[in-house]
């Protein structure tokens, strides 16, 4: 058999057995899905949110926890669940839950994936996300929170090929190392599927919002986005500005460039660009707290 033959079968077979995996995976826990039902819906309450958190003793004390932390910086001390939904935001709710859940339901594993760097690539290119839409309100109005959780969710797809694969997946490391290229060329020549691919997957499977959808799917290739492409974009740009700063999801990556579309139809400029980049950097400390209380 040809050498090239033997790798497309070998490919084939990664790639059957990761979808097989990926159909078996669990489900949100209810009270999560739920939650994102009343977060996501023009009709609810604050009281709807706190009265379902309320029921679930340890989601009650993440959340009071993040009101009261350095991450948002409430000038005085927030006491009650529907205080704390509140003043957050649902998107902000919608953040600590989802990053919540997928922390517990992924939890790391021994080998060579550093889950801790992940969440914190994550929580970084979130907090980035959150700081482009900031500045794009100047031209279109969209929700900040929206993109921090937009930004905490965008690789997850990396994190289940992980956890379905990590065999397979440790091969993609290496392939992307030795041949200089980017963890998404690398999976789609290892594994035949790349993270942002299998993000659609799990998105359907956990019935996530549309906009997460999106970003999970679009942030590299945000020129591609139908549907609320400033939002990809955001998520895109960000992730660049996370690998700048030295947050990426793995040492010595290699990492494509910002495609120049996303900069423009956000409206920054290189100036801008820097400014940015800056900011995040003197603002990166402040993701050791949201990862202490989502994990």
């Amino acid at each position: 058999m040809e050498h090239g033959e033997q790798e497309t079968r070998e490919r084939n077979e990664r790639y059957r057995r990761i979808v097989e995996n990926v159909d078996r995976l669990p489900s949100l826990p209810g009270i999560v899905t739920r939650l994102i039902e009343i977060v996501n819906s023009p009709e609810s309450s604050a009281e709807d949110a706190s009265s379902l958190i309320e029921r679930d003793p340890a989601l009650t004390g993440r959340m009071l926890r993040l009101a009261n932390s350095a991450f948002y910086g409430m000038p005085r001390k927030v006491a009650s669940v529907n205080s704390a939904v509140v003043i957050l935001g649902f998107n902000s709710i919608k953040s600590l839950v989802l990053g919540a859940a997928v922390a517990k339901l992924f939890k790391p594993l021994s080998g060579g994936f550093d889950t801790r760097r992940f969440w914190m690539h994550s929580i970084i290119c979130a907090m980035g996300s959150r700081l482009i839409i900031r500045h794009l309100m100047r031209y279109k109005m969209m929700d900040p929170e929206s993109a921090f959780c937009a930004g905490i969710m965008h690789d997850i797809g990396r994190l289940i090929l992980w956890h379905v694969a990590p065999a397979d997946y440790t091969l993609v490391w290496k392939h992307a190392l030795s041949h200089t290229l980017s963890l998404s060329a690398a999976e789609e020549d290892v594994l035949g599927i790349r993270h942002d691919i299998l993000g659609r997957i799990v998105a359907d499977k956990w019935t996530l919002p549309q906009d997460l959808e999106f970003a999970m799917v679009f942030h590299h290739r945000p020129q591609e986005a139908q549907q609320i492409p400033e939002l990809a974009a955001a998520v895109h740009v960000a992730d660049c500005m996370a690998h700048e700063i030295g947050h990426g999801t793995m040492e010595n990556q290699h990492v494509d460039p910002c495609v120049p579309q996303s900069l423009s139809l956000l409206h920054i400029d290189a100036d801008g660009y820097a400014k940015m980049t800056a900011e995040l950097r003197s603002e990166k400390d402040k993701s050791h707290e949201f990862f202490s209380i989502i994990t």
